[in-house]
This record gives C-alpha cells, structure tokens and sequence, in this order.
C-alpha cells in the first residue's frame, strides 16, 4: 500500500472540544444543561480555528460560567469521538482538563440568551458523582467518570477511544 501524507492545505474536518471538570468542596461535580440536546455536561465547548485547547476551555469556561478567575489545570483525559454522520456530526477530539474546586455557595452565571432570544444553556448543577448517569447521555457519563478517575490517579490519564485507553 502506497503511503498518502496528509493534505496541510485543506486537512479532513475535525471539531476540537474544550471541558472543564470543575468540583465544589463536597467533589460534587458542575453540569451545565444545554437548550439544543438532550443531557447534562461538562461547561465547555469548541475551539476556534487556531485556538489552542486550554484557552478554547477557559474562554467557553468564563462564558458558561461567569467564574472571571477560571484557569484550566491539567489535561485529565483526551477522548475521541467519531463521525456521526446520522446526526451530521465529524469526527472530534474532546480535551477534558481540571477545571479546579470552587467554594460552596459559588454561584454560576450561565450566558445571555442568543440575540433569537434563546439561551444556549438553561440550567446549571453541582451534581454527586453517584448521580451523574440520573443527568447525562451514556457517553457524557462515562467521560465525566473518566476524568474523576484521572484526576484521582494520574496513571489513569490518557487518551480514549469510546471509552477505551489506547
């Protein structure tokens, strides 16, 4: 087989995702609830061309949060996710970094609504890691718990595949 490099000028599409596993003091961890899907998640979103991944997840951080001071600490895990293109979706890398402990009591400001006059998020909870799976998607839950597990254990940091270590 013959080998193909990349194309650097016009590179395949790929969407690049910016969380932040954010806890207050009780390890309880902070979900945001998006008005265009199903499920909880992590605060985040995606980069913008040439916007590098730690500052895609404190820009969207601030932005869904209103925490001013937010600064992203180590990379927890890298989970990738296919094309689904039922859904019209490409392939994507999603970059999951500690989002740090906030005091109890902190409150969160989700964004203003869209200039339609939709808010891109409609609620927000510090959630007992026990009760993840009662407020997110599968895959949302198994990437929360992920990301708990590497911050407890550097060892378990690492790139995932669906869910797989590779």
């Amino acid at each position: 087989m013959a080998h193909a490099d990349t194309d650097y000028a016009q590179p395949g599409h790929r969407r690049i995702g910016a969380l932040l596993l954010i806890r207050n003091t009780a390890g309880h961890v902070l979900l945001v609830k998006p008005s265009y899907k199903d499920g909880w998640q992590l605060a985040g979103g995606g980069a913008v061309p040439d916007e590098l991944p730690h500052l895609a997840a404190r820009r969207e951080g601030i932005e869904e949060t209103g925490l001013a001071d937010l600064i992203p600490g180590d990379l927890l895990i890298t989970d990738y996710v296919p094309a689904n293109p039922g859904r019209g979706a490409v392939e994507g890398v999603n970059f999951v970094f500690d989002g740090g402990t906030v005091p109890d009591g902190t409150g969160i400001t989700l964004p203003a609504a869209r200039p339609d006059g939709k808010p891109e998020l409609t609620h927000w909870a510090f959630v007992p890691p026990d009760r993840l799976g009662d407020y997110c998607k599968p895959y949302q839950h198994r990437r929360i718990t992920e990301a708990l597990a590497a911050l407890a254990d550097p060892e378990q940091r690492g790139y995932r595949v669906q869910g797989q270590t590779v």
